[in-house]
């Protein structure tokens, strides 16, 4: 490890510090919006609630283990090999906020559309309900491929702990987008990732499948064709639910449906398909059966 990468991690409290923030303000936010509810009789799923509780917490000891040393080894080995070293500074700030927010996208987009990433991803889709605790609900393994969203701006020269601090910046302002008490913001809904927007992207209706990948700017997905607005009432959850409050089911049960469609597939093409294909693709075995 050269001396540059030793340098840029040697204060290890600033991250420390920042998850801490992060943590603290995610975790108020939620509890607050669950006691309004509650107390103002609103219309909400108290089962899902402590289901997206219970899977964050096996997110956070996972994903704060040993995602979080496959994440550093991965940063670490792009920031050697880096093509540049750029200092630390106002406009380097705007870049790779922008550059993350960008790799975010693709890495979002690609969730959706790759049958082996979806496993993981699926789980943040799987609540019927839709409230600020949806956001923790995060597959177990998540951390593992998340990390690869920074990868550009890391690789063309930015200081590391910047593109993490980035990327946290990024996951935090998606916290606030899981409500359904903020309407349409008007302009806002064209330039930046709001809730209207991200209620979208939750929804299981055909128009809005696969919409609205954004992190905190939609103008992405104003360029790469996936822009929805709402105009429809939103029927949250996938195309076919869990339909159970444990965790464990929650993170697993689409692990074990691509177990059993590779299983079900025959020849190499078919099981990479089953793999590395789309998640409403199915083998030809599959199909027959529901003839």
């Amino acid at each position: 490890m050269n001396e540059y990468i030793e340098h840029q991690f040697t204060d290890s409290n600033v991250i420390i510090n920042q998850l801490e923030l992060f943590l603290s303000i995610m975790l108020g936010i939620m509890i607050v919006e669950v006691f309004i509810d509650f107390f103002a009789k609103k219309k909400r799923d108290y089962k899902e609630t402590l289901a997206n509780f219970g899977v964050s917490v096996g997110n956070q000891i996972i994903g704060s283990t040993a995602g979080k040393i496959v994440a550093g080894i991965g940063v670490l080995f792009f920031s050697n090999i880096s093509l540049f070293k750029l200092e630390v500074n106002w406009w380097t700030w705007i870049l790779a906020l922008l550059i993350v927010d960008l790799s975010y996208y693709w890495l979002h987009r690609t969730e959706h559309r790759v049958r082996f990433l979806w496993m993981n991803h699926n789980v943040h889709h799987s609540s019927t309900d839709f409230n600020l605790s949806t956001s923790v609900r995060q597959g177990w393994f998540d951390d593992f491929s998340l990390w690869t969203l920074l990868i550009p701006a890391v690789y063309f020269g930015f200081n590391p702990l910047q593109c993490i601090l980035a990327g946290q910046i990024v996951a935090l302002y998606q916290i606030w987008v899981h409500n359904q008490k903020v309407g349409k913001l008007g302009f806002l809904d064209g330039i930046l990732n709001t809730p209207s927007l991200h209620r979208v992207h939750h929804g299981s209706n055909q128009k809005y499948i696969d919409k609205n990948y954004g992190g905190m700017l939609i103008i992405w997905d104003r360029l790469f064709g996936t822009y929805e607005p709402e105009t429809e009432k939103v029927v949250y959850g996938l195309t076919e639910n869990v339909n159970t409050h444990n965790p464990l089911k929650i993170n697993f049960i689409e692990h074990f449906r691509t177990l059993s469609i590779f299983r079900k597939s025959q020849g190499f093409l078919e099981k990479l398909q089953s793999i590395f294909g789309p998640p409403e693709w199915k083998p030809k075995a599959l199909m027959h059966e529901h003839d």
